[in-house]
């Protein structure tokens, strides 16, 4: 059996970064279901933890966080809560929370015997923290950097993130953010996880409200993320959308009228 990808390996391609997947790596995710279904389980953790602001470090996480923490790292040592307690924390839910158990089902995809079976109950718990760990250690040595370099020259400025919604593809989900560079310069960058591997391939475009008018601005990478320029005139009043659609690779740049996913552009 092929050697499994290993947990540096899944919290760098989770974490994206512009790194594509070596050619070994996108072989052995082709075929095995449980390191694909891994590294889509951390990619939600990333995204989830790169939507937190710094804003949201000002005030201190109650105990209970780091008592969940520890308990899925080693339930024997967290730190036991008295019984009958009134201020039991309730899960998050709703849209905005990632649901890490909703991957995509893949045929053939269940466990399978041998060495290395056992390995993903221990450490999935433990790349779920490492990835989100990471995710928000690198957003605080930003903001780090940031502070400490305010009399430098202008860097570019990241804005807020928009959640893509599934269309397509229920099981799809996203976000897109707006980056403004210091000489007026603008990028998109968007993150996707839980589409299937398409036939042909995956191609971004900015979408008016009419849904008749768009523009392509280029194609998704196979880890599911992509830093896009946009032109530099145009209205973004005008084309307010972002959409995502599967392409045959038939030579036709038109839209093919599937589209996985989309949402509004940041404000």
């Amino acid at each position: 059996m092929a050697q499994h990808l290993d947990a540096d390996e899944l919290t760098d391609l989770a974490l994206g970064g512009g790194a594509r997947p070596t050619p070994r790596q996108r072989d052995h995710l082709a075929r095995c279901p449980r390191c694909r279904e891994e590294l889509d389980q951390l990619r939600r953790v990333v995204l989830a933890a790169r939507d937190v602001s710094t804003d949201d470090f000002l005030t201190a996480p109650p105990d209970t966080v780091w008592h969940s923490i520890a308990a899925q790292l080693d339930p024997a040592t967290a730190p036991q809560r008295p019984t009958g307690s009134d201020d039991t924390p309730t899960a998050p839910g709703g849209p905005g929370a990632p649901d890490v158990s909703d991957v995509p089902e893949v045929p053939g995809g269940g466990a399978t015997d041998g060495p290395g079976r056992g390995r993903a109950w221990w450490r999935r718990p433990a790349l779920l923290v490492a990835a989100a760990s990471l995710a928000v250690g690198a957003l605080l040595g930003g903001a780090v950097t940031a502070w400490r370099l305010d009399d430098g020259p202008p860097t570019a400025e990241a804005g807020s993130a928009n959640r893509l919604a599934p269309l397509a593809v229920p099981r799809a989900a996203g976000t897109v953010r707006l980056v403004r560079g210091p000489e007026a310069g603008r990028e998109v960058t968007v993150t996707v996880t839980g589409l299937p591997r398409p036939d042909g391939y995956y191609e971004v475009w900015l979408m008016d409200r009419t849904h008749t008018r768009l523009v392509a601005l280029g194609v998704l990478g196979p880890d599911g993320t992509a830093t896009l320029p946009l032109p530099a005139r145009i209205d973004l009043g005008r084309y307010s959308l972002l959409d995502i659609s599967a392409q045959e690779d038939n030579g036709d740049p038109a839209h093919s009228g599937t589209s996985v996913v989309r949402g509004a552009l940041p404000g």
